[in-house]
């Protein structure tokens, strides 16, 4: 492998590693509130993709060994009132993605979970317009991911898979139980805290057509991290010993070099939102939403040669069927300019960021039930 074959492995690794915790969709089911309404609404979303509904053809631009095989997430969110001006939800996402590549590991599966709450406080009113405070809260989760071996600048470390060259082992539980443990080559780790705050207002355009123009401030706190017994070898013997003309230090140097930054940053960001609601017939209707973000980052340490991608600009449509009174269905496509920036924070970091010179789409199906 050449050295930018390494690097790009390991920047598409850590991508689709953490980009399959895509954003929350309380944005989305906002649209279906649009008409007055004093419901409690429960909604249930399922996305899906794999390499064959890649029609963006994302997968062909990304110079790696490494490709997304498949990925979907699992969503349920409850909206409901409390009082006249007050609305409270949570919502709850359940994400995993397949990455498959060439070499050392072949495969790697990650999963996470994120859960989100929610405020929306009637204001009173902008002119004639409905004017709405909102608030929110989330949590995002990445499942520690042990890597057991790894392929870089042509060593294996390892791990116990069977063509690694180089390996530790768990000595303490060879001696005491007999038992051969080998400690896997890595263990990665990943989390974000997001916080939103916003005003909104709701109305209508040309005399019957609903809409709403929301402006939120959101900032969010991520921490990737990664372990590994390996990194931490600090024997002078073992540094200086070679293996394919390469010291063992001098393997762990490159690839601690390669590997995002251990210290969180924060990312701030200005959220532009229009989105409105058209009625087909009776029972379908069609909606639109369309965000533009702008980012900012503190503690956030760029490498070399980075882009320092800023804004971003997404578009949401769907259609909606009613098929009887309180039931919605709907299928829905999002595509956004550049990836997940502003939308999943976990997504982005120095290694990934070159990525996000490409967009990102994804297709999802639903049902909501107002009562």
């Amino acid at each position: 492998m050449t050295l930018k074959a390494i690097k790009n492995t390991i920047i598409y690794l850590w991508l689709a590693a953490l980009c399959s915790l895509a954003n929350a969709d309380f944005d989305f089911l906002n649209i279906q509130l649009l008409e007055p309404s004093e419901a409690t609404v429960a909604a249930a979303e399922y996305s899906y993709f794999d390499i064959s509904l890649d029609f963006l053809d994302f997968a062909s631009k990304v110079n790696s060994s490494s490709r997304p095989e498949r990925a979907y997430a699992k969503e349920l969110s409850l909206l409901a009132p409390v009082g006249k001006r007050l609305r409270v939800g949570y919502e709850f996402k359940n994400s995993s993605a397949l990455v498959s590549r060439a070499v050392e590991p072949f495969s790697i599966k990650t999963q996470g979970d994120e859960h989100r709450v929610v405020a929306s406080y009637h204001l009173g009113y902008f002119i004639d317009f409905p004017m709405y405070i909102n608030l929110s809260a989330s949590v995002v989760e990445q499942n520690s991911i042990d890597i057991d071996c790894y392929a870089h600048n042509g060593v294996v470390l390892g791990g116990a898979c069977e063509n690694a060259d180089i390996r530790l082992l768990d000595g303490e539980a060879y001696v005491n139980e007999g038992v051969t443990n080998y400690y896997p080559a890595m263990t990665i780790d990943g989390r974000a805290q997001v916080y939103r705050l916003g005003v909104e207002i709701r109305g209508e355009l040309f005399g019957g057509l609903p809409f709403y123009q929301k402006v939120d401030y959101q900032s969010s706190r991520t921490d990737l991290s990664y372990s590994s017994k390996l990194l931490e070898i600090d024997d002078p013997i073992l540094l200086n010993a070679y293996y394919r003309g390469v010291t063992l230090g001098d393997t762990i140097t490159s690839l601690s070099t390669q590997l995002p930054q251990q210290t969180p940053w924060t990312e701030q960001a200005l959220i532009i939102d229009f989105g409105s609601k058209l009625g087909l017939t009776e029972k379908l209707s069609a909606s639109l939403s369309l965000k533009h973000y702008l980012i900012n980052r503190h503690a956030y340490q760029y490498g070399a040669n980075e882009t320092n991608y800023k804004d971003n600009t997404a578009l949401d449509l769907a259609l909606w069927f009613q098929p009887n009174v309180g039931v919605m269905l709907y299928l829905r496509g999002q595509i956004s300019q550049r990836n997940l920036l502003g939308i999943d924070p976990l997504a982005y970091n120095r290694k990934t960021s070159k990525f996000f010179s490409q967009p990102h789409g994804q297709i999802s199906a639903g049902i909501s039930y107002s009562f």
